[in-house]
């Protein structure tokens, strides 16, 4: 069956296969040698989130919302959550869609993807897995055909024989499905980092002129983001402080109950990004003017870590520079203190 298959797509019209080659990310090392991961003989994709601050009971809550929102069943296509155990942190999906390679008023290539995605957590930890895939192709055809993942998208079948190239016919299956794959890992990362986003940052009030030491978030001054565009802002991570630009600053928000700050980092600033990544907890100084000694310092702990769009950056500041690439660093206040401010 297989081999008719491949005989029947062959012979099909070429401008079929031009229409697959429009994309210039055939030779592209993320879908290559080493892109398909195997368990039990069976392809499988894993991820693990780790969210330290984060309690068992939180990310299950988190990711079962998340999973019931993402898996949900559209006219023919069948896709839900059909397995939960909160005693155990288990949260399983099954899923039906669409994977569209090309559209155009006189034509519509697509096949139909099924897999299984299974979610396990434990404190601070989130596992996630994709697996069980299987197509359905060109189901208007005679009735299509079907195939699993491990008979049509493995090194052999969807890359070239110098494995430097996708397959004309099977890469695109495997290119569409690693794509699908890291659209579900980053879906569910960014869920975490969206409920800080979906909620209202919190407006400290204006503290007293002579208010010093050891204070609550809420006692902390409303202008932050003027004290660090007219003086300046540093990090230390490592013992190591570093200046980084006012528009770091990203303000307060609620995540799970607990204060937490988050700030934005340049990904072009590798030094301070490598820093943050090998480091969990964190010190923000606040400088006014030209002082020497900090008028605010903020210590806290990472909590997690978030890839931002330019929409979710204007989200949470209107005048940064989306043209560049951030990093969301989100951090529970551990506590905060005034100098002389």
């Amino acid at each position: 069956m297989k081999k008719l298959l491949l005989i029947m797509l062959a012979i099909m019209p070429f401008f079929a296969i031009a229409k697959d080659n429009k994309k210039n990310d055939n030779s592209n090392p993320k879908y290559l040698e080493g892109a398909i991961t195997f368990k039990d003989d069976k392809i499988t994709f894993e991820d693990e989130i780790k969210v330290p601050t984060m309690t068992k009971d939180e990310l299950y809550k988190s990711m079962l919302e998340w999973a019931e929102k993402r898996f949900v069943s559209d006219n023919k296509l069948t896709s839900r959550v059909v397995y939960t155990n909160e005693e155990n942190g288990e949260i399983v999906a099954s899923a039906e869609e669409y994977i569209v390679f090309s559209s155009s008023a006189l034509s519509l290539d697509r096949t139909r993807i099924y897999y299984h995605f299974y979610i396990q957590v434990e404190n601070g930890t989130c596992h996630l897995t994709m697996s069980r895939i299987r197509y359905w192709y060109d189901e208007n055809r005679d009735g299509g055909e079907r195939y699993s993942a491990e008979e049509w998208i493995t090194d052999n079948m969807a890359l070239n024989k110098k494995k430097t190239k996708l397959a004309p016919i099977c890469g695109k299956f495997r290119r569409e499905t690693i794509d699908l794959k890291d659209e579900l890992f980053s879906s569910a990362r960014e869920s975490l980092g969206q409920k800080l986003i979906d909620n209202p940052t919190t407006t400290p009030v204006q503290s007293p002129a002579n208010t010093s030491g050891k204070v609550s978030v809420s006692q902390l001054p409303g202008n932050l983001n003027d004290i660090a565009a007219k003086g300046r802002i540093t990090i230390t991570s490592g013992n190591k402080e570093t200046e980084v630009s006012h528009q770091s600053w990203g303000g307060f928000g609620k995540l799970f109950n607990k204060d937490v700050a988050y700030i934005l980092i340049d990904k072009k600033n590798s030094e301070i990004c490598k820093n943050m990544e090998e480091n969990s907890e964190y010190k923000i100084s606040f400088y006014v003017g030209k002082s020497i000694d900090a008028a605010i310092i903020i210590e806290c702990k990472k909590t997690m870590t978030q890839n931002m769009s330019s929409e979710e950056l204007k989200s949470l500041n209107q005048n940064i520079d989306t043209s560049k690439e951030y990093i969301m660093y989100v951090c529970e206040v551990t506590s905060a203190e005034i100098n002389n401010l």
